[in-house]
């Protein structure tokens, strides 16, 4: 019972998380292009702004690779990003689907690697 208490508060501060950059890269869209923005990484920015900058960047590369991808369930994926790392957490209807999300992360730009954290969804939890 602790356990489902957990899981679904985990699930829904994913959720939370997952609302709150998807609303943030829908307003940025509205000023820029929806193409994903193409970024040279060859070296860390120097600064905490230049860096969140990039992150953010980055996680906007991925969301976008992610929902342009037909018959990948990106609804429950929260994108996390720092320095070219990007974790994805949350669930996907099943293994064969959050393999793809992984693979489809890993080609978006400005990523080196891909912690894949997603888990099956289980209806009911």
């Amino acid at each position: 019972m602790k356990s489902a208490v957990v899981q679904t508060i985990t699930l829904c501060v994913a959720s939370i998380i997952s609302v709150s950059v998807f609303a943030q890269t829908a307003a940025s869209d509205d000023i820029a292009s929806s193409a994903p923005v193409s970024a040279a990484v060859s070296a860390p920015p120097s600064s905490a702004k230049a860096r969140r900058a990039q992150n953010h960047l980055v996680q906007k590369n991925v969301r976008h690779a992610l929902t342009a991808t037909k018959g990948l369930n990106s609804s429950g994926i929260s994108i996390l990003a720092k320095n070219g790392v990007v974790t994805l957490v949350g669930s996907a209807p099943d293994e064969k689907q959050i393999a793809r999300a992984a693979s489809v992360a890993q080609g978006a730009a400005g990523v080196q690697r891909v912690d894949n954290k997603l888990k099956v969804f289980e209806p009911g939890n």
